[in-house]
């Protein structure tokens, strides 16, 4: 049951991808340049290393946006695709991760350090901060945590990009709250994520899901 479930949740997480291959090959790309952001299938231009700042469409910040909510879900919705193999240990079942490309600590760096800042990149890495949690074990890539569902009191999602200065954009979030009858709009949540150019690379320097 916890296989099928975390199966199900991975694929509505990768929802508008062109296929599941789509996002082994993001990770495989990933994976032959850990010194440098993606460039895959999914056109991740907008983060690609540069050696000054380009002018960023806004098209292109909102494309970016989707990816960062693809890949934080990783840590916080539902865990990288996993195999039979577990291991327990420090109190905690770890489950090996099964995804092309992704097959140590160092690659899943990698893929982050392609939509985030280096610091947050780091925090989500450290095994304490996120709720889903990732370890080399024997050199191999494991995971813990559960899936979740996504927050059933949350609704529909505006979506704004607004540029404060060159090297700056703000990637502004206004979620609906739903009353007990999860339909009627009862008030509103909002929230602001910095996509800043950073390390010669255009990066979300906070993040997190927002239902």
């Amino acid at each position: 049951m916890r296989k099928a479930l975390a199966a199900l949740l991975f694929t509505l997480l990768l929802a508008g991808c062109a296929a599941p291959a789509g996002e082994k090959a993001f990770a495989a790309s990933a994976s032959r340049m850990s010194s440098a952001p993606v460039a895959q299938a999914e056109n991740m231009s907008s983060s690609m290393v540069e050696s000054s700042a380009r002018p960023m469409p806004e098209a292109e910040v909102l494309a970016a946006y989707e990816r960062a909510q693809r890949v934080y879900g990783w840590f916080d919705l539902a865990p990288l695709p996993t195999s039979g193999e577990s291991v327990y240990m420090n109190s905690k079942t770890y489950y090996r991760v099964a995804m092309e490309g992704v097959g140590d600590l160092e690659e899943l760096r990698a893929c982050l350090r392609g939509v985030f800042s280096r610091e947050l990149t780091d925090r989500l890495l450290d095994g304490k901060s996120a709720r889903i949690q990732y370890r080399d074990i024997d050199g191999v890539l494991f995971v813990t945590g559960d899936s979740r569902e996504p927050d059933d009191g949350k609704g529909r999602a505006l979506v704004e990009a607004n540029q404060q200065e060159e090297a700056v954009w703000f990637v502004n979030v206004t979620v609906d709250l739903l009353g007990e009858d999860r339909e009627t709009v009862v008030g509103l949540e909002n929230w602001s994520f910095p996509y800043a150019f950073e390390d010669d690379r255009w990066v979300f320097t906070d993040f997190r899901l927002v239902s």
